[in-house]
């Protein structure tokens, strides 16, 4: 794995080498809480995302979610309001210190974005339906129209997520990405009729002027290590990971 892999209060999480170099800046990707198959005990999963929040000092009332729909909504996170029903989004912005984002995956690409000029933080939830529609270009327009945000200056990781060793599709979903993204060539995956989020991600970052190096793909398959991380496409019935960042 791209990432590093460590362990606090019990809990095996991921993250980012090349975001680990900013000190004032937390982020990770949780590990499923149970073995596959086996049986959850009720509330097991919520007093585990408790125990990985806690690894970066945050509570759950200090930590943003949304209600993902697999769309290309990006909010801007200008303060918490705990106890209020999720936005539906599926992207969320912040320049906040102690404000964490967090989104939720079984399969579908995390994207974390950072801006270490201005201060600013996004985390995106990028599904089949939310890459088509382009939501990480969308996030990092939205930072600069806000922020000023440049993305030449800005860091980028992108989680496991199910790789195309294992996301086969039916030849309409590839022909949907090759109509609405002529620049990108499609014929790869159209022969083995598979899709690769992360890598279409991550071509985006680069389209959107972010530099290559400073963009750090974990290149992990949820599918394929379901010992360590859940996956939908895999298990059906499942739990899910919290993909946070947040800035201290």
């Amino acid at each position: 794995m791209a990432w590093q892999v460590r362990e606090s209060n019990g809990i095996r999480y991921c993250r980012s080498k090349v975001l680990a170099a900013f000190p004032w800046l937390q982020q990770g990707f949780s590990t499923r809480c149970s073995a596959p198959g086996a049986r959850e005990e009720a509330g097991a999963e919520e007093e585990y995302r408790r125990r990985f929040l806690a690894i970066f000092q945050l509570a759950p009332d200090q930590t943003q979610l949304a209600k993902q729909v697999h769309g290309d909504t990006v909010l801007i996170i200008d303060q918490l309001q705990p106890g209020k029903e999720l936005p539906e989004a599926d992207a969320m912005i912040t320049n906040r210190p102690g404000v964490g984002l967090a989104t939720i995956h079984a399969d579908c690409v995390p994207v974390v974005l950072v801006d270490p000029v201005h201060r600013v933080i996004a985390a995106v939830h990028a599904g089949w339906k939310g890459t088509l529609a382009g939501i990480v270009r969308k996030t990092v327009v939205r930072m600069g129209e806000e922020y000023g945000s440049v993305p030449a200056e800005c860091y980028a990781a992108i989680g496991p997520a199910i790789g195309s060793c294992c996301y086969r599709v039916p030849p309409e979903r590839i022909a949907l990405f090759a109509e609405k993204w002529p620049e990108f060539d499609f014929a790869a995956f159209q022969e083995e009729s598979t899709l690769d989020l992360a890598l279409i991600n991550q071509q985006f970052l680069e389209n959107c002027g972010f530099r290559p190096e400073q963009i750090d793909n974990a290149r992990v398959c949820t599918a394929c290590h379901h010992t360590d991380f859940y996956s939908f496409r895999r298990e059906r019935a499942t739990g899910r990971m919290l993909s946070l960042i947040v800035m201290k």
